[in-house]
């Protein structure tokens, strides 16, 4: 968390603007509901650059990379995408408070610093805070939302940081890879692994939460990989006022069956459906369906 702050009076809204990076895969009616601010990501498939955002551009993203022989490449935030975010939220809040992807994943945390010096240089009256949420996707999502009602609620900069760092600490995302395919053509796996994973079925269960990364489960149909992930919920949530994102990737029946079992098995105080982002569908490819959650 790095705070810069300027030394002015100002007579904007005190209430604190949050702002965010398109891999938290918001979609636009949650975006526009909590009055997010979001810098949008650049991802480069077959030869063409696409910029993420409510133009839809990356709506068929993983029909392409499934066509595509090569693999994509994502580029982090730039500086002054952030800068156009954070000028726009300074425009009605003297405080903001930006949640970027994680900083071991993208460039898009520094580029977020650079921006807030420079929106703290035009505008000093303005307070920036950047906090790393050391996830990405759903996971970032459900931290953003927090951050977000907190703001609403009227808190200060600094305790909307203190709610958000607990939620943080808390969310975990579980997802079912449907092939090794896309990891191996990134590098990420042995060739053996990938065939061994093919040939006998298996459906591996991958956890990216704080402090857990890699694989937990080996099951050989998608049908045990999902049960596997309703456990680890319930594990998580049973009795408690959960907070569920479920993701995929081209997977819509899936993330839908999905979505109805939490709906009729946890107390979602909330609960949505989202794409997987392509900032990280791109090495772990279609078909992939999981959740992010948190309990209170």
């Amino acid at each position: 968390m790095i705070e810069y702050m300027g030394i002015l009076a100002s007579d904007r809204n005190s209430r604190v603007a949050v702002v965010t990076d398109s891999a938290a895969a918001l979609p636009p009616g949650l975006i526009a509901e909590h009055d997010l601010h979001v810098a949008r990501m650049e991802i480069t498939i077959n030869g063409k650059t696409f910029i993420d955002g409510a133009s839809g551009e990356l709506d068929d993203f993983y029909l392409q990379l499934a066509r595509s022989s090569e693999a994509p490449t994502t580029s982090a935030t730039t500086p002054s995408e952030y800068l156009e975010q954070f000028r726009a939220a300074s425009e009605h809040s003297d405080s903001i408070f930006c949640v970027s992807v994680s900083a071991k994943l993208s460039a898009s945390y520094d580029s977020a610093l650079v921006a807030a010096k420079e929106i703290v240089n035009e505008r000093p009256s303005t307070t920036v805070r950047v906090f790393d949420s050391e996830t990405a996707a759903g996971s970032e999502a459900l931290i953003v939302l927090a951050a977000a009602r907190a703001a609403a609620a009227g808190e200060p900069v600094e305790e909307v940081e203190r709610i958000t760092r607990v939620v943080a600490g808390k969310v975990r995302l579980m997802a079912v890879l449907d092939t090794l395919y896309y990891i191996h053509r990134n590098g990420r796996v042995p060739r053996i692994a990938m065939w061994t994973t093919k040939a006998l079925n298996i459906k591996p269960v991958m956890e990216y939460s704080v402090g857990k990364i890699g694989a937990i489960a080996r099951p050989r149909s998608t049908r045990r990989a999902l049960e596997r992930i309703q456990k680890e919920m319930l594990g998580d949530l049973a009795g408690k006022t959960a907070h569920v994102n479920v993701m995929h990737a081209s997977a819509s029946e899936r993330a839908e069956e999905l979505f109805r079992w939490a709906l009729e098995n946890l107390d979602c105080d909330e609960l949505f459906i989202t794409q997987f982002h392509p900032f990280m569908g791109a090495h772990t490819g279609p078909g992939l369906v999981g959740a992010s959650w948190w309990a209170e």
